[in-house]
């Protein structure tokens, strides 16, 4: 049996999902936004298209990571986010951990979900 002082590699994946997971909906939102100025470009609109139904595929999976949150007994309690990266302090069945990723980690971690989605939606 796992102490229920140590945090799993589910736990510690569940809590990344949940930090970087709207970071990517920001990243999103923004970037369609700047797009406008392409909007007379013939691909602009099949580009648009991709990008929404990549941020209306993140709702559901936010979602699905909130009720395991909730079922696991895992909670984020702060996100701080600064030039070096991501700071974050969770409680996971009562007892309180940090982690940190990189800026370097954030950007890596963004682009493979968002490849991930990618082969999700075909």
């Amino acid at each position: 049996m796992i102490s229920q002082r140590i945090e799993t590699e589910e736990d510690i994946q569940i809590i990344k999902e949940c930090t970087l997971l709207p970071i990517l909906l920001d990243m999103l939102v923004r970037d369609m936004d700047e797009l406008k100025i392409y909007r007379e470009k013939i691909v602009y609109n099949h580009v648009l298209f991709y990008l929404k139904e990549v941020e209306h595929s993140i709702y559901p999976e936010l979602q699905s990571i909130k009720r395991k949150m909730r079922t696991q007994d895992i909670m984020v309690l702060n996100t701080e986010m600064n030039s070096l990266g991501i700071n974050v302090e969770y409680k996971v069945r009562g007892y309180i951990h940090h982690f940190t990723m990189l800026r370097s980690l954030v950007k890596a971690e963004l682009m493979t979900m968002l490849m991930n989605m990618r082969r999700r939606l075909g």
